[in-house]
């Protein structure tokens, strides 16, 4: 298979912008993003997305492609992924997919069990009984029906929860039936993967959002809330923005003062970046250990080319 796909994955921080926009530069890729942060239109200083200069020497996808008030799932994510992989292939360009979503990364590995349309009225009426139950409610009655996704889901993660519940009551099966089955497409049918997962140590990767942080309240983060929330969207932020959005609305509500507010969205960025640190561990790609980005793409090139 003379197909080839690179997919780069690692925790917030780790590099990942600048080292993938690099390599694209050697291998003539482009950039399919896989941070569901960036699909939004409406947020950009808190999402950390590549530089206008980026996006214009090197195409990148799925960035500014939604709107907070839009519907979208990791299913129709996954299916214009593989077609916009297949696209780029034919131009005889390298896709290359990046981002720290590694759940979306799975999916698009693995593959996913989809609702149809036709249950999509069922859906709906299931979502909204779902809702009115209490979450521990809900996470006992996993137990009882799926009890192998149950020990992988936390008690408190409600949209899992729900999300494992509502394929059962649609379907009779549960998630863990539908895991077992052979997905229809996946990357994998489409190239050679070269799955690179970029680890630094948890002191730089911490110190690195130290100081993004910083510079996202300098660059006007909190003007750009303080905007959207007057603009009707703060429903939208509180389902959808990442990690300091929903802080900062609370601090215009004044929850906080700012250097309260400051310490909690860095704190809250860490634990998320350890999350997912441990997440990434435990999938089966290439891991890059690095201390300097030219180091990572040193080494990225190397396995790349003489393989």
């Amino acid at each position: 298979m003379k197909n080839k796909i690179v997919i780069i994955g690692g925790p917030t921080a780790s590099g990942k912008t600048e080292i993938s926009f690099k390599i694209a530069q050697k291998i003539n890729g482009e950039i399919i993003s896989c941070d569901s942060r960036q699909f939004y239109k409406e947020i950009n200083i808190g999402t950390d997305k590549p530089s206008e200069l980026m996006k214009k020497e090197i195409p990148h996808y799925f960035i500014d492609f939604l709107s907070l008030k839009d519907e979208f799932d990791v299913y129709k994510y996954s299916k214009q992924v593989f077609k916009k992989t297949e696209e780029i292939l034919s131009r005889n360009k390298i896709p290359l997919i990046v981002g720290g979503s590694g759940f979306y990364i799975r999916i698009l590995l693995n593959g996913m069990f989809y609702i149809p349309d036709e249950l999509k009225d069922k859906q709906k009426e299931i979502r909204e009984k779902l809702e009115k139950e209490k979450t521990e409610t809900l996470y006992e009655k996993l137990k009882i029906i799926d009890p192998e996704i149950s020990k992988k889901i936390h008690p408190n993660d409600r949209y899992r929860i729900k999300r494992a519940l509502e394929v059962y009551e649609l379907t009779g099966k549960n998630m863990t039936y539908w895991q077992n089955q052979k997905p229809e497409i996946t990357l994998k049918n489409l190239g050679k993967i070269y799955y690179f997962i970029l680890m630094r140590d948890r002191k730089i990767i911490y110190e690195r959002i130290e100081k993004r942080v910083e510079k996202m309240f300098e660059n006007g983060w909190i003007e750009e809330v303080k905007k959207l929330k007057e603009e009707g969207f703060e429903k939208y932020l509180n389902l959808k923005a990442p990690i300091g959005y929903n802080e900062i609305i609370e601090f215009l509500n004044g929850k906080y003062n700012f250097e309260e507010l400051k310490r909690l969205i860095i704190k809250r960025t860490k634990e998320y970046a350890r999350k997912q640190i441990i997440w990434f561990k435990k999938e089966k790609g290439i891991f890059i250990n690095f201390l300097e980005n030219e180091e990572a793409i040193e080494k990225i090139m190397g396995i790349y080319k003489n393989d």
